[in-house]
């Protein structure tokens, strides 16, 4: 006779599954893309923004406010390279809205004649030494070929795929200086390294500490959750090129702060989501002497699929 309280088969693996994820008490990262494998992934950025001090802009003295929103779709199919790897990334979406109230732009690559539609599909590849490290990027000068003439967006492709942001970009999404070590909740470790800034403006100095937060699944897979928080310095004023104006600009109290679920099965972060609050202060020659900008960014990473590379 069967029992009317029997507990069915799935509720108790799904039981036992959680305890054992709950119950994990340490874990040795073991970070690496994954040879063979295609993975998809989906990246959102929210950049909010308000500056003050340019002359004649909408809003006068009370400055003004803008809302740049970006939405990419990309793979990257992982092979073996030499004594490295290599990861041959296809951008399969693009879509960009800025919001500046008297003035609004939008472009996407879903969009017949759009500057974005002309990357989709095109490849570059990004080459890793054995340390998982880039060391060079190919097929950029080809990829920007199919960008459109309009000024707004020539200027942001330029800006996102240009080879050193590529490079940081790569870098940026995997955890850096990974402790060779078993790490409990609670324990932590520094980083530190550059980014470039657009348009030959120098570079961020990013200095942070990461946190074993917790163990917990996301999308039913099992991750130790990573918090990491910091502040991004520039080293004086760095000097940009914006349309031929040289401006000067300088960071003051940025700070950044998010979570990173991190699969360690897989080697690599399932969703990574941030939030940076920059500070800024620039200078456009005698035109604006004393510009100043707030801003927050918000930027969600998600791997949205994985399958075998063919």
């Amino acid at each position: 006779m069967k029992s009317r309280f029997a507990i069915p088969a799935a509720l108790v693996a799904t039981c036992a599954f959680a305890f054992t994820a709950s119950g994990e008490q340490s874990i040795t990262l073991k970070q690496a893309y994954p040879l063979g494998k295609k993975i998809h992934q989906t990246i959102e950025l929210t950049q909010k923004m308000k500056m003050e001090g340019i002359p004649g802009a909408p809003g006068g003295d009370a400055g003004m406010n803008m809302t740049n929103k970006i939405d990419m779709g990309m793979s990257f199919d992982v092979q073996k390279h030499g004594e490295g790897k290599k990861s041959v990334i296809a951008y399969d979406k693009m879509a960009m809205a800025l919001d500046a109230g008297v003035f609004k732009q939008s472009f996407d690559s879903d969009d017949d004649g759009s500057p974005f539609a002309g990357l989709v599909g095109k490849k570059i590849t990004v080459i890793y030494d054995k340390d998982e490290q880039v060391e060079s990027v190919e097929g950029l000068d080809e990829l920007l070929k199919g960008a459109g003439t309009d000024p707004t967006a020539g200027m942001l492709i330029q800006q996102m795929l240009s080879e050193e942001q590529v490079k940081q970009t790569m870098n940026q999404g995997l955890l850096q200086d990974v402790p060779d070590k078993e790490l409990k909740i609670g324990d932590k470790w520094d980083f530190d390294m550059t980014t470039p800034l657009p348009q030959g403006g120098g570079k961020i100095v990013v200095k942070g500490t990461y946190t074993v937060k917790k163990f917990e699944t996301f999308e039913e897979h099992p991750c130790v959750v990573i918090r990491m928080d910091g502040k991004l310095e520039t080293e004086g004023k760095q000097k940009m090129n914006i349309q031929g104006q040289q401006m000067d600009m300088e960071f003051k109290d940025s700070t950044f702060e998010g979570d990173i679920y991190f699969d360690n099965k897989l080697g690599l972060p399932r969703k990574t989501d941030m939030l940076t609050k920059m500070k800024m202060s620039m200078a456009l020659g005698d035109i604006a002497p004393d510009i100043t900008m707030d801003m927050n960014m918000t930027m969600i990473s998600k791997i949205s699929k994985i399958e075998d590379s063919k």
